[in-house]
């Protein structure tokens, strides 16, 4: 009967937070820290009932326990605990009290002193205001969220003297706070006075703790934001909490900061005043704040990327600039994997601080442009909580990760960097390659409820758990006017079991769901690996652009091809990985001709270069510069671009030289280039090419000014007028080493 009272106490204090531990038939998980010490229940004393915990010591100079398990103190106001020391010891007990929270961040409390013959009831507040708790190794504040994923709590005990007797300690009770009524404090802005398309920023805090401040489901927060026109535009609001970086030995380390807050955060489309205010939706009850009021200046920014209004291949600003992308991958910041044995051994555990570097390298050499994935290792924010502490499991998402992320967007911002954003990695749901389904936490073998990757695609409940992951990324990172694209996938063929009629039906769902509550109406794709891969999933309406890899020594003639197959499908097509080369010179060249070829094609931006680390560490961004020069101030948009080949003639017989272009009928770019140099197995010495002739077709008359191009300086060689007369033109090439580009424009 004792034993079902015992456990009926216990429950009750999961559910009504009264008492913790009392000791009346076992240590409650309570256990020594330290070997030499005993622990042990005891009916020598007793506070209530009729047992205690009894720590029993023998010229001890110090004592340490401690119990292990999930505490939700989030709505405890206060620990009580009595502790006595018998008479009939000598010395004096100091002791503290400390818990660790979900992430094992260490707090603990002043240091409390017991002597002979003492009982003592220990008073432990919890309220946040109080600063009680210190944080150790961390700047973190106790606070609702961090109460209520308390880990481990225990007590270490300290002695002037080496100390031998028994020191007893019972009746573990909290004190629950009463019920708060929703009010918003702390509240600030970042401005009241904005810059279009500049971020406008809500900071505040609220004295409830939500059972799952993530879910929509339990506690909904929107800003509410009416521009000028009068039109009024939903923002999620989400949870948030700041870290300090540093970078040491082992890498980057991030500390937790202050407290956790509320934040929203809104981009304005218009200039003029805006009114705004916060709602609220909580347990069937709706709270409405109305917080005043901002202006919108005009300023500078040019606004979010969308598919031109009249040309739908390409991309432009809302201001109605062009925009070309010319950069390369940063899935991360490093890759373990090499193309061949690098000479030197890539940086690893950066983090940001890798990005610092990589981002003002690509800005001062003309890129403007990258792919990151949010990978478990990286940028993800739902993963297994025993793959790394910050994890929490599905449905709560990672605040460390979430942090990297939003620093990430900003010095993209400071460095005119585009992102194209991958939500998820292939391997969250591959068997192989790149297998990490055994750690994912839909699957059931983790807690979840997926016995295979496919069914996510057609599990309701899996769909719901990602659309609720999606309104966290909109709400957090959808301000951004540095986000292009919303990537769904990378390598979403490479996924467990793949099934088209799934993947078609996923897309169906999530497309318009991400539409809907995407204000900014950020531009969304899917990313194949495949060179076949799946024209079924590509022509559904929702697929919006055709993106995948085109690995290969004759890159040439993969990305030509690449786009070649996928044209009839009359979407805009870009290439988002590819670099192949056995040793570093074959791998800058294949570098080198994938930039120039792709950008010579009717593609909207150029195709991306996957090995960074190889770009960092030998300082190829020269080549992005070359390339940035060469196109700066060329807009794309409604002149009907299309492949064109220029045939070549020569004198000294050169029956390497290749060409790729495109033109319409009064403007041209071509690249001519040494196949033996960038489509070879084997490293080449490169040959002075000259008495080289090209014949160019299908220009209309008139007088043309012609550039020769050095893709390596980013110089031009040669200008020159001529007059075109007829159907067909012959064009005379300097003489060059390796490739050349020319530029071909009608000017009268």
């Amino acid at each position: 009967m004792r034993i079902l009272i015992i456990i009926l106490i216990f429950l009750a204090f999961k559910i009504e937070g009264k008492t913790i531990f009392d000791f009346e038939n076992n240590t409650c998980g309570w256990e020594s820290v330290i070997s030499e010490q005993k622990l042990k229940i005891s009916s020598n004393y007793s506070r209530s009932g009729e047992n205690s915990l009894c720590l029993e010591l023998k010229s001890a100079k110090e004592a340490w326990i401690k119990v292990s398990d999930n505490f939700d103190f989030s709505d405890a106001e206060k620990i009580t605990f009595y502790i006595y020391l018998p008479e009939d010891i000598e010395g004096i007990v100091n002791f503290k009290c400390y818990m660790k929270d979900g992430e094992y961040n260490w707090f603990e409390t002043k240091i409390f002193s017991l002597r002979r013959g003492e009982e003592r009831k220990i008073i432990l507040n919890l309220c946040e205001s109080d600063y009680e708790w210190k944080p150790v190794s961390n700047l973190k504040n106790l606070d609702g969220y961090t109460k209520k994923e308390i880990k481990e709590f225990g007590i270490k005990f300290f002695f002037p003297i080496p100390f031998t007797g028994k020191i007893y300690i019972d009746d573990f009770e909290t004190v629950k706070e009463e019920n708060k009524k929703i009010y918003l404090s702390n509240f600030r802005v970042n401005s009241e006075e904005i810059e279009k398309y500049g971020k406008f920023e809500i900071t505040f805090n609220l004295p409830v703790t939500f059972q799952n401040p993530f879910d929509p489901e339990i506690v909904k927060i929107e800003g509410v934001f009416k521009s000028p026109s009068g039109k009024v535009i939903n923002i999620p609001g989400f949870i948030y909490h700041d870290y300090i970086r540093y970078l040491d030995k082992d890498g980057e380390n991030l500390y937790p900061y202050g407290s956790h807050e509320w934040k929203i955060r809104f981009t304005p489309q218009e200039e003029g005043e805006y009114t705004y205010s916060v709602v609220i939706e909580w347990e069937g009850k709706t709270y409405k704040f109305d917080c005043g009021k901002f202006r919108v200046l005009k300023g500078k920014k040019k606004g979010f990327v969308r598919w031109d209004k009249k040309d739908k291949n390409y991309l432009s600003f809302s201001n109605g600039e062009f925009f070309y992308p010319i950069g390369h991958t940063l899935r991360s910041p490093d890759d373990v994997r090499k193309p061949y044995p690098y000479e030197f051994t890539p940086p690893q555990n950066e983090g940001t601080f890798g990005y610092d570097r990589y981002f003002k390298k690509m800005a001062e050499n003309g890129e403007n442009y990258t792919r990151i994935w949010m990978a478990a290792w990286w940028v993800g924010i739902e993963w297994n909580s025993s793959y790394a502490p910050h994890y929490k499991g599905l449905g709560r998402y990672s605040l460390l990760n979430s942090w990297r992320l939003d620093y990430l967007v900003d010095i993209a911002e400071k460095y005119g960097i585009y992102i194209d954003l991958t939500l998820i990695n292939h391997g969250q749901f591959s068997i192989r390659p790149d297998a990490e389904w055994w750690d994912n936490p839909y699957n059931v073998v983790n807690g979840g409820f997926l016995n295979s990757p496919d069914e996510f695609f057609v599990n309701e409940k899996a769909i719901n758990y990602f659309k609720k992951r999606l309104r966290y990324i909109v709400g957090r990172w959808g301000y951004s006017t540095n986000i292009v694209f919303w990537e769904l996938w990378n390598e979403i063929d490479l996924t467990g079991y793949y099934n088209t009629r799934k993947v078609i039906s996923w897309h169906k769902k999530i497309y318009p769901y991400l539409k809907s509550i995407d204000p900014y109406k950020h531009l969304i794709t899917t990313h194949y690996c495949r060179f076949h891969s799946d024209p079924l999933v590509w022509k559904i309406p929702e697929v919006e652009a055709i993106v995948g890899n085109s690995y290969g020594v004759k890159v040439v003639d993969v990305i030509k091809n690449f786009y070649l197959y996928r044209k009839p499908f009359e979407k805009p097509i870009m290439i988002n990985e590819f670099g192949v080369g056995r040793n570093k010179e074959l791998l800058e060249n294949n570098l080198h001709a994938g930039i120039w070829a792709s950008s010579m094609l009717p593609m909207f931006g150029v195709a991306l270069f996957w090995w960074w680390p190889f770009i960092d560490h030998y300082d190829l961004y020269y080549h992005y510069n070359s390339l940035s020069k060469f196109w700066k101030g060329i807009d794309r948009r409604g002149k009907n671009f299309q492949i064109s080949k220029c045939f070549i003639q020569h004198k000294n017989k050169y029956p390497t030289i290749g060409n790729i272009g495109m033109q319409n009928r009064k403007e041209g770019y071509f690249w001519i280039y040494d196949k033996r140099i960038y489509e070879s197995r084997i490293l080449r010495k490169p040959k002075k090419i000259t008495g080289l002739e090209i014949t160019v077709k299908y220009f209309i008359p008139g007088k043309y000014r012609i550039e020769f191009w050095d893709t390596y300086n980013g110089k031009i060689i040669l200008s020159e007028e001529k007059e075109f007369k007829g159907f067909e033109n012959l064009i005379k090439i300097p003489e060059f080493e390796k490739d050349i580009a020319l530029k071909i424009k009608r000017i009268k």
